[in-house]
């Protein structure tokens, strides 16, 4: 065996069904360089099948990295995510070795989601207007609207 799974993480710790889900496998392996060739997954319902392939070189050192599968949003429900980690020699592209090199599992739960997502972004600013609509510089101590380029429009006093 060249490689190993030092572990599985997810990310956020406990998904809701708006997140996007990041795994991260550690991996070791036991030969210099350890470029990714080729990574892969596929979701079965609630199984996801996932694959990488690394290219090793021939002197004996050791190398850490670091795949990262970005899953979007996911249904309800508990997932398995089921890592079978290959290296091969030569490459990239190189030749995938007869048998896989190690496997690994985790297990995580994506629930309903609570409330609205806020929404950022880059707004910009057109105008501060009071609450007549006259133009207005930012006043202290009068309620006045913040008025932006995407429709929003925020109401603001800011007291001193």
């Amino acid at each position: 065996m060249l490689g190993s799974i030092s572990s599985l993480t997810i990310s956020p710790l406990n998904p809701n069904n708006m997140d996007t889900v990041y795994i991260y496998a550690e991996l070791l392996f036991t030969s210099t360089g350890c470029p990714l060739d080729i990574k892969s997954y596929n979701i079965l319902g609630n199984n996801i099948l996932a694959s990488t392939l690394h290219c090793l070189g021939i002197a004996a050192a050791i190398c850490n990295t670091t795949d990262t599968f970005k899953l979007n949003p996911l249904l309800v429900g508990t997932y398995l995510f089921d890592l079978t980690l290959s290296s091969g020699g030569g490459g990239p592209p190189c030749a995938s070795g007869i048998i896989p090199d190690d496997n690994d599992v985790i297990s995580f739960n994506v629930v309903a989601s609570v409330g609205i997502k806020e929404q950022t972004s880059n707004k910009e600013l057109l105008k501060v207007s009071d609450l007549l609509g006259r133009k207005n510089n930012g006043t202290k101590n009068e309620p006045l609207l913040y008025i932006y380029d995407d429709g929003a429009v925020e109401k603001k006093i800011i007291i001193e």
